[in-house]
């Protein structure tokens, strides 16, 4: 039976004024439409709205602030390492465990949001903000990297992750993590390490995963995926491809230290290029090369350990011991779980927590000391090859060559009205050196 739009001799749905053929906007006839029809219309616009107001009430623009710098802050020229510093400004930051002084921008983080900022006045350029405040920010690839605090039915975590250029403040790659308060972020290469208590994961430059080692909250692997996610992590350090973790594990009476490839063949599963019991409790791993790490053991020494595959054995005796003497620090586990180390030219300065530590970048000896340094120091800008060290100290900034920590000058003299002792972490943008004092940044700039 043709329907009533059909001519005599035309088959069902064709129209006769068409030569056959449907017009293109032609709707089927309004009695053709069932009461199901209608009512499964319905739904699917409603579950369409629902969809949209989860979306915009939990996902990455809820509560986002995004104002972008135009135009994009311009580099800082460098110049010569300053004779008298003053300040110039000053803001809080209790959101970044060091300076960042990144490209152009100097960057300040707290309950309002990520600030980039002009490095020699202090001025807002741009800001990035979400609903709940950053639980850390750090840098890696050139760029800011934002952990920002979530919560939820299964509590409090840190699991917002953004990317944002450091010239213009533009949000760039963005992911969801598994970290909980207290995370640091560690850079190296290509890589970027984020810390925790029972689980460490790490992601490339576009922010996916590359290797996560200890506990996993949703875990889609066989538990034969995590050999060691009953165990809980002292310290954390990143170096020449590869993440440590100084280990606690049940049924183990010592220590283990554990080394993994940062970028492994498969995120589902870590490869460990070595994993040995070090003999002693309360270790503190320090930093890693692609062949070696240095841990410091209680007792005031500094271990330095073969981490290549054909040494993984658990009984390799140390390679070097060094005595640290009154350098040697607190024997407690770093804030964040990372040791504050910073490379420049051929060292690392490592803060012992008492003085500062030059190791040397290849073989992880240490090459010289400052007694009662404050913090680890930074590089200044320009002074490479033959680097420059800027190392707080009580009186100011002593001002050294990277590879022999001889003097390079006078120490710069700055006075900070702080405690004895109170920690004071170093950057240089340009000619402004900028100083985090617990949770205040002060940037200094030279005088005229």
């Amino acid at each position: 039976m043709s329907s009533p739009t059909s001519s005599p001799g035309a088959p069902p749905g064709d129209h006769p004024s068409t030569g056959g053929r449907r017009r293109p906007f032609d709707l089927p006839a309004p009695e053709r439409r069932r009461r199901g029809d209608l009512v499964a219309i319905a739904l699917i616009v409603l579950a369409a709205v629902v969809g949209t107001v989860l979306v915009l009430a939990t996902g990455d623009g809820a509560g986002t602030t995004s104002q972008v710098a135009s135009p994009p802050l311009a580099p800082a020229p460098d110049g010569p390492v300053p004779t008298a510093l003053s300040e110039a400004w000053r803001a809080e930051s209790p959101a970044t465990p060091a300076p960042l002084a990144i490209g152009p921008a100097v960057v300040t983080a707290g309950p309002d949001g990520v600030v980039g900022r002009d490095p020699a006045t202090g001025r807002e350029a741009w800001r990035y903000a979400r609903a709940q405040p950053p639980c850390t920010v750090g840098s890696g690839f050139g760029d800011v990297l934002a952990v920002f605090r979530t919560e939820g039915a299964l509590g409090t975590w840190c699991s917002d992750v953004a990317a944002l250029e450091p010239a213009s403040g533009a949000r760039g790659p963005a992911r969801n993590a598994d970290l909980r308060e207290g995370t640091r972020l560690l850079a190296d290469r290509d890589h970027v390490t984020a810390t925790g208590v029972d689980h460490v994961e790490t992601w490339r430059s576009d922010l996916v995963l590359t290797t996560e080692v200890g506990r996993v909250e949703t875990p889609v692997q066989p538990p034969e995926a995590q050999p060691r996610a009953g165990c809980t992590n002292g310290s954390v350090a990143v170096g020449g491809g590869t993440v440590g973790m100084v280990q606690r594990c049940p049924g183990e009476d010592s220590d283990r230290l554990t080394v993994v490839d940062a970028d492994p063949s498969s995120s589902e599963k870590p490869e460990e290029r070595a994993s040995t019991l070090l003999g002693v409790r309360g270790a503190r791993l320090v930093a890693l090369t692609d062949q070696r790490a240095a841990w410091a053991a209680p007792d005031g020494t500094l271990h330095v350990i073969p981490t290549s595959p054909d040494t993984a054995d658990p009984a390799a005796p140390a390679e070097a011991v060094y005595p640290l003497g009154p350098a040697a620090g607190p024997t407690t586990d770093p804030p964040g779980l990372a040791a504050t180390v910073r490379p420049i030219g051929p060292v690392l300065l490592w803060w012992t927590g008492t003085a500062t530590v030059a190791l040397d970048a290849g073989d992880l000896s240490p090459r010289w000391t400052v007694p009662g340094a404050l913090g680890a120091g930074a590089a200044w800008p320009g002074s490479a090859p033959a680097a420059v060290a800027l190392v707080p100290v009580p009186d100011g900034l002593a001002v050294l060559d990277a590879a022999t920590g001889t003097p390079r000058g006078p120490t710069i003299p700055v006075a900070r009205d702080l405690p004895p002792g109170t920690p004071v972490a170093v950057a240089a943008a340009g000619t402004t050196v900028v100083e985090l004092r617990g949770t205040t940044v002060v940037a200094l700039r030279p005088p005229g």
